[in-house]
């Protein structure tokens, strides 16, 4: 058998070298625990040795939902320390927090436009010096209806056309199946169709993720938890549906619908 030449090796080491190299994920939401929502995947993407950050545009100090800490700042605080916990469950970098008060009109229109106006600008900045091969965020539906997912998703996207970033950041959507929605399918679902992306993990990944669910205890409860570890054990998926956003460049400028 011949030998291989040296040309052939150097394109033999490129290859392997190109193959081992090394992506970086950014996920952005709205709330510290919104990273759940893919966190078997992030998990997942840490132990394979990629850099995963998050952002998280409020601190969530208006939703005491498990826990005797009144809304305000006491507990905004309590809940940022609370995604650094998960965070380092999960094995990912501690989250960016932007500490906008809210992302929605609970408190009028202009401290809403305001906030808006400030995500998109530290948004901006953030893309420009973490510069991430892969983007994730909430969809149209906003994973269930919520109103700050809703707007935090159409923000990212908003970023993306503004700068004309589509291509350079690849953004992709949480898609939800049908079938995969606990709770109301109604508010969530995406047609299959439009699914272009389906990442499967592991079992550790997701025992991962249950950890730094643990972790939020002002917004879970143990009986929800449980129900969380019952809900990963009979899921017969063990895979996140994505959709990824396209936004096809113009040839040239229509007149008409029609």
């Amino acid at each position: 058998m011949a030998k291989p030449t040296l040309f052939l090796l150097l394109l033999l080491i490129t290859n392997l070298v190109f193959s081992q190299q090394k992506k970086s994920i950014l996920l952005i939401v709205a709330h510290p625990d919104d990273e759940n929502m893919v966190g078997p995947v992030l998990a997942k993407y840490a132990r394979l040795g990629h850099t995963v950050n998050t952002i998280i545009a409020t601190d969530g100090k208006y939703s005491p939902l498990a826990t005797t800490i009144p809304a305000g700042d006491s507990l905004g605080k309590t809940r940022q320390l609370e995604s650094i916990c998960a965070s380092e469950k999960l094995g990912i970098n501690h989250p960016i927090f932007f500490s906008i008060d809210r992302m929605d009109t609970k408190n009028g229109v202009r401290p809403y436009l305001n906030g808006r106006k400030r995500f998109l600008e530290q948004l901006k900045n953030k893309l420009d010096s973490i510069k991430p091969d892969i983007l994730i965020t909430f969809g149209p539906e906003g994973e269930y209806g919520h109103s700050e997912h809703i707007v935090v998703g159409a923000a990212v996207t908003e970023v993306l056309l503004r700068e004309d970033w589509v291509e350079k950041y690849p953004l992709y959507f949480l898609a939800w199946k049908k079938e995969q929605v606990t709770d109301d399918p109604d508010l969530s679902y995406v047609n299959e169709n439009y699914i272009d992306l389906e990442i499967s993990f592991s079992d550790e990944d997701a025992r991962r993720s249950l950890e730094a669910g643990k972790c939020y205890v002002t917004q879970f409860t143990p009986e929800e938890m449980k129900d969380q570890e019952d809900h990963f054990e009979k899921d017969k998926y063990k895979m996140t549906p994505f959709r990824r956003f396209y936004a096809p460049k113009r040839k040239k400028v229509k007149k008409d619908f029609f």
